[in-house]
């Protein structure tokens, strides 16, 4: 077969390539391709290596060169993204992470729960208008408004800063980013602002109930007895990993979900009557329809993989939307099946070092979503063709119109 162009972001128009990647998991799979406009890369597409690979951290190596899937324009682009934990290797990240775990602790997520529920349910009032509407929008407000008021964002400033989130998840969209400026050049204006909030909440901090104070003040134990935080740049760049990674993703899986209702209302028939929506929903909808496609890694020594013979330097790709689809790990990968048990879906990344941080907030998000819709909308209507997202790592819907009407 052919080789497809994976690092194309029009590529993506018409839908995730499952069929290529089937081809890839049987035939080769850890796969040379050749690229564009950089140095090619390897794809590996089977369950089992990309999980490996998750987790092998010294041998796939994140802060070598970044995680994203476009090389750094600079050493200067390069210092910056390694400020971005998704983007270090431990101990730097296991250090980074443990200051900011005070963000997602268990405790903190359940009190988030009546919040999220009232927003859930102001959506959905609006849902039910009878009118069209772009769902893609509401999946963004609904992930968008969860963090900015989590962080203690001011509610005057959520219009700017959704404009320049889309703008910086969604780089690669036109329609979004007329000029296509390069993703480190809208991150000047995201961390700008994170810096000024920070400072901010220095010189105010009984007034901000945000968790911008937590992590202001959060601190670990060093081995010389002394203690470690975090600077002022890594809590702005924190600030953007949560802002922007939080609300690409789970509106994308939003939106999937509600396509799904509209075209296979049938397949969330037993929740929708039951107007409950059970955690097992949520994780089959992250396998079967999550948007996070990859996450690139540098390998840093030379090995064998499968036959492939991978060089130190080489960039090496992570499929997670080929392993979510293996038949080597999930029966039938292809049907949406809540009752999946276990469901080892590499959607928040497979374990490990790098496992999604905010993946309980993002369940909880959905959860509660889904069951407001389920308990209060009767049909999905599409209304109008929906436009994918051109990206070329997350699969989302730039628009999607759509009228659901009241049980």
């Amino acid at each position: 077969m052919d080789k497809l162009d994976l690092a194309d972001p029009g590529l993506y128009l018409s839908g995730v390539p499952y069929d290529y990647f089937r081809w890839l998991r049987d035939n080769e799979p850890v796969a040379w391709h050749d690229e564009a406009t950089g140095s090619g890369y390897w794809v590996i597409t089977r369950y089992d290596d990309v999980v490996s690979a998750n987790r092998d951290w010294r041998r796939y190596s994140n802060a070598l060169r970044g995680a994203m899937l476009e090389d750094p324009a600079s050493e200067a682009e390069l210092a910056v993204r390694r400020m971005i934990f998704v983007n270090q290797d431990p101990p730097l990240h296991s250090r980074t992470r443990k200051l900011v775990s005070p963000a997602f602790t268990p405790g903190r997520i359940r009190v988030l729960t009546e919040r999220i529920e009232a927003m859930c349910a102001q959506l959905v009032d609006r849902l039910l208008l009878g009118e069209v509407v772009d769902f893609a929008r509401i999946g963004e407000e609904l992930s968008f408004q969860m963090v900015a008021s989590m962080f203690g964002v001011p509610e005057a400033d959520w219009t700017m800063i959704l404009d320049w989130t889309l703008r910086i998840t969604n780089f690669q969209e036109p329609e979004l980013n007329p000029a296509l400026a390069p993703r480190a050049q809208l991150q000047v204006v995201a961390l700008d602002y994170a810096r000024s909030l920070i400072a901010e909440v220095r010189r105010n901090p009984d007034r901000h109930g945000g968790i911008v104070g937590d992590l202001v003040r959060s601190e670990v134990a060093k081995d010389d007895g002394g203690s470690d935080r975090l600077s002022d740049d890594e809590l702005a760049t924190f600030f953007l990993v949560v802002v922007v990674g939080g609300v690409g993703t789970t509106a994308h899986t939003l939106s999937e979900a509600v396509r799904a209702m509209g075209e296979r209302p049938d397949i969330f028939d037993p929740y929708h009557r039951a107007g409950e929506c059970p955690p097992a929903v949520i994780e089959e909808l992250i396998r079967w329809g999550g948007p996070v496609m990859n996450f690139r890694r540098s390998a840093t020594e030379d090995h064998e993989l499968r036959g492939a013979q991978i060089r130190a330097g080489d960039k090496v790709l992570l499929s997670f939307s080929s392993a979510n689809r293996d038949e080597r790990q999930f029966a039938q990968p292809e049907t949406f099946d809540a009752g999946r048990n276990p469901n080892d879906h590499v959607g928040f990344g497979g374990g490990g070092p790098h496992f999604c941080i905010g993946a309980q907030l993002a369940r909880l998000d959905l959860r509660l979503m889904m069951r407001e819709m389920f308990r209060r909308v009767e049909r999905v209507e599409l209304a109008g063709e929906p436009v994918r997202l051109r990206s070329n790592q997350f699969a989302g819907w730039l628009h999607l119109p759509v009228r659901m009407t009241a049980r």
